[in-house]
């Protein structure tokens, strides 16, 4: 008996020897903080085809750096339906096309596809509602998938609470937004000798207030100011070797103001 005792004991050791010798090759992560103030401009069609069904196209401009320069465009088509006034489903696909400000040109475009379910809850002059976003992010660019993932899909979780004012035609609200990812890439010391697993974390934090106005049946303005908190790995490995180089922990403050415009048929 004692000689299974010595025998586990020295298994158990030599295994936590070799998790603690295989945690000292993954050094800490390097932490970048940086803040942006952005803005965002878009136009969308909405078109009613049947009972309780719709139809969708938009386009959207994103600046970043201090408003200074142009982010990327976003060209959407979507459908909704809505079997009642409590639940509704929607699809989206949206063409990311962004540019790059160092050679003053657009950047490889992205695919973007949301599935999205909504509840709603009407209290009220106040409607609360609860939307579930998967959204999945194909790259058109040759990516290491150790370092960044294609498809890239991440869970987008909201609360909103929103306000009818009487007799005027405003509606103000306020929003709680978490993202996660679902399949990001794990860092591991040298992804030639480990096998590719995948993290799970809160990628972003989101607060945010705005005002809908109802000018006519067909014409609809939406004002809003988003505070996002956004916290990403960057993970590089040596090309080669495979070995990792290091990682950093980005986070970014971002002050997000926007108008939108919806014509609705």
């Amino acid at each position: 008996m004692n000689r299974f005792i010595r025998s586990m004991l020295l298994a158990v050791s030599i295994f936590g020897l070799g998790t603690i010798a295989s945690a000292q090759d993954i050094p800490d992560a390097e932490r970048v903080t940086t803040n942006d103030f952005r803005g965002r401009l878009e136009g969308t069609f909405e078109w009613e085809v049947a009972k309780d069904l719709s139809l969708e196209a938009g386009l959207q401009l994103r600046l970043n750096n201090d408003l200074g320069s142009v982010d990327r465009i976003h060209t959407s088509v979507g459908a909704q339906y809505e079997p009642c006034k409590y639940f509704n489903l929607g699809l989206d696909y949206i063409l990311i096309n962004g540019y790059d400000s160092r050679v003053k040109g657009w950047d490889k475009p992205r695919h973007r596809a949301n599935l999205n379910l909504e509840g709603k809850l009407e209290l009220g002059r106040v409607e609360l509602s609860l939307r579930e976003r998967v959204q999945t992010t194909f790259r058109t660019d040759s990516v290491n998938r150790y370092e960044k993932m294609n498809p890239e899909v991440v869970l987008r979780s909201r609360l909103m609470a929103e306000y009818s004012i009487r007799h005027s035609g405003w509606s103000p609200y306020i929003l709680f937004e978490l993202h996660n990812t679902l399949n990001a890439p794990k860092v591991v010391a040298n992804y030639k000798t480990s096998p590719r697993s995948t993290d799970n974390y809160v990628t972003r934090y989101r607060a945010g207030v705005g005002a809908k106005l109802r000018i006519t049946r067909n014409h609809r303005l939406d004002f809003y100011y988003y505070f996002d908190y956004d916290r990403s790995y960057n993970i590089d490995y040596k090309g080669n070797a495979g070995t990792l180089k290091g990682y950093k922990l980005e986070n970014e403050f971002r002050h997000i103001f926007g108008v939108s415009y919806k014509f609705k048929l």
